[in-house]
């Protein structure tokens, strides 16, 4: 037989059937699977470690990677404790992982189901994740482990055996698992030890919201080649243009998988809590949708030639206004939720210790500025790219200019949401993208409007940045006016066009950054000893290096014509990514490790534009050499 399953080897009838998990492997060391409401982690030994239900923000079912023996997980693979390598079939997001073993070879087949926006009604509600584990050489004893839980303090209450499978009830949710081999149920568990010989297979659907589906080996392979083709005809399509090859294609994917198909969102992370300092607290929930991140993500998409995410996302925005005040807030659940409050989970222990787990996240009444001009930056690729255009964005993007205009010099939380509410320099930096992309939208859309008070705030914002950002001591644009230190997202000075890249302070300010906010080539923030509010420990254990600021970097380096220098940091975050592609928050340059949420939309958006800035200034030069 080529496949069959076998007696699990105990020392006595009543000994225990202890999981086979790795306890919290690395981060880098896991791949992403989603169906565009919701997502999971995989680790690299085949163990599904996270994953919420029903919905991106919902019940955490999977939680091993927050706390090994209380968050739940499913394990398929080999029977020994191997970490396999991890890719993705080209141009999808069906995960493969595949050991090389001494008896024989294994390929794990992942997909979640029907990622598609519209949905046919039978299947709108349901949640299904496909498995398929397969030898490909010789013959391997292999593991079968499904222990699901329920915010870590709850196990299935009842489990069923049926002849099309089984049903586990775990609080309000009914789980279905088929399976083409039969297995060992011990509530509140399924397991079972298999066997497999080369071109043995076994495959298993684990389903919420299911009435019920007739699931055989035949439609198993079917839907995940279903599964598999929509992804490719996706990112296929005329209009997705292909500027910046694979890396960029699977970034574009990402952002596809992390879009909240019921309603246009797009959440900021699938994951909560996973650490940017091991062992510390700084662990935040970013399964919500922050206007930044989705405005930087979908402005992407937008240049890459498709705009209709951008689309819906705008339709869901205008939605969110109040009818006074601040025009929008920082984030918002992926429903449009206004008050996402955080609290904490006290019954996980963290990531390796790392507490405290969070669920919702605090800066949501924050005030930051920086949001609005990264939208209405979004709003002008989108609208120069072609994107058809409805008088609600320009009501839109008029009141967050308006509002700008007139609050601008106010102190904010900043890009960082800190605590502390300062006049920092990128803040205005980004009040200036606001109303610089605002004029540009008006001369387009609305000619005969008058621009003079947005002009005339907008040099305000440009003089002063210049005469009270600039720090003749540090020699560099400095974090906060009266302050005499560094941040990174002083990067934005040209990446977002406030200044040209060669500009003399621009040079400057990034050789200063360089110099001081980097270990190995990482960018860190800031440097918590001379920042406000943040205590005592130095930079480099406060929290990993940024990934966003790494990229930043490189593509400061990009337009001021250092392109052996782009080229450094972005291989220097490759190598840890490998070929998936997928970028966490940050890195621990002392350990080569990625640390914070995983898959974060702002590492990988800011990712691809520095591909793209390198490969539009390499292109130049290249013209310019011709020319010549």
């Amino acid at each position: 037989m080529k496949a069959e399953m076998i007696k699990p080897r105990q020392n006595s009838s009543e000994a225990p059937i202890h999981s086979r998990i790795i306890p919290y492997p690395a981060i880098e060391n896991h791949g992403l699977i989603g169906d565009r409401r919701t997502a999971g982690l995989v680790a690299a030994d085949g163990t599904f470690d996270w994953l919420c239900l029903p919905d991106y923000d919902g019940a955490i079912i999977f939680g091993a990677s927050l706390d090994w023996s209380k968050g739940g997980h499913w394990r398929l693979g080999p029977a020994a404790r191997v970490q396999g390598k991890q890719n993705y079939i080209e141009d999808t997001m069906v995960l493969e992982t595949r050991w090389d073993l001494e008896t024989g070879s294994l390929l794990l087949s992942d997909a979640m189901l029907w990622p598609e926006t519209k949905r046919s009604p039978d299947r709108e509600n349901v949640r299904a994740i496909v498995r398929c584990l397969r030898c490909t050489r010789g013959k391997v004893r292999c593991s079968f482990d499904l222990q699901p839980a329920y915010n870590f303090s709850a196990r299935p209450t009842a489990l069923t055996q049926y002849s099309s499978g089984y049903a586990l009830e775990l609080s309000e949710l009914d789980l279905r698992l088929w399976v083409s081999l039969p297995l060992e149920p011990e509530s509140p568990r399924l397991h079972g030890e298999l066997e497999l010989n080369e071109g043995g297979e076994f495959w298993t659907v684990l389903e919420l919201g299911a009435a019920g589906h007739g699931w055989s080996e035949e439609a198993a392979r079917g839907a995940l080649e279903e599964t598999r083709q929509y992804w490719r005809d996706w990112v296929s399509r005329p209009s997705l243009q292909d500027l910046g090859g694979a890396e960029t294609r699977r970034t574009a994917l990402v952002v596809h998988l992390l879009t909240y198909a019921p309603d246009g969102s797009v959440v900021a992370s699938p994951t909560t809590s996973l650490p940017e300092r091991i062992g510390g607290s700084w662990n935040a929930d970013y399964r919500l949708s922050w206007v930044r991140d989705t405005s930087l993500a979908l402005g992407m998409l937008a240049r890459l030639g498709d705009w209709e995410e951008t689309q819906r996302y705008l339709q869901w925005l205008v939605k969110r206004q109040p009818r006074f005040g601040q025009p929008l807030q920082v984030l918002y659940d992926i429903r449009g939720g206004k008050r996402p409050r955080q609290r904490e989970l006290a019954e996980a222990e963290g990531y390796r210790g790392s507490k405290p787990v969070h669920i919702g996240n605090h800066a949501y009444n924050q005030r930051q500025f920086g949001s609005l001009g990264f939208l209405a930056d979004c709003v002008w690729i989108y609208l120069q790219e072609g994107g058809a255009w409805q008088d609600d964005y320009w009501t839109l993007i008029h009141r967050c200019a308006n509002y700008v205009a007139k609050h601008w010099s106010l102190p904010d939380n900043g890009i960082w949401e800190l605590s502390e509410r300062q006049h920092y320099v990128h803040s205005r930096v980004l009040c200036w993208v606001m109303l610089d992309r605002a004029i540009k939208i008006a001369q387009k859309v609305k000619p005969a409007f008058d621009t003079s008070g947005w002009r005339t705030e907008s040099s305000r914002i440009h003089d002063e940045v210049m005469e009270r950002g600039w720090s003749e001591r540090l020699g560099a644009f400095r974090q906060r006016y009266e302050g005499e230190n560094l941040d990174a997202a002083e990067l934005l000075i040209s990446v977002m066009g406030f200044l040209p890249g060669d500009h003399p302070r621009v040079l400057a300010t990034i050789d200063r950054i360089a110099e001081s906010l980097t270990i190995d080539g990482f960018v860190y923030r800031f440097n918590p000893l001379e920042t406000p509010g943040l205590g005592k420990q130095p930079m480099g254990e406060f929290e990993g290096a940024f990934l966003p600021c790494t990229f930043w970097l490189a593509t400061a380096y990009a337009k001021a014509g250092r392109l052996e220098s782009a080229r450094s940091i972005l291989a220097r975050a490759e190598q840890i990514a490998g070929t998936m592609a997928i970028f966490a928050e940050a890195v621990d340059p002392r350990t080569g490790g990625f640390l914070g949420n995983a898959s974060l939309l702002f590492s990988q958006v800011e990712y691809v534009r520095a591909k793209l800035e390198l490969a539009v200034t390499q292109s130049k030069g290249q013209t310019l050499r011709q020319v010549a």
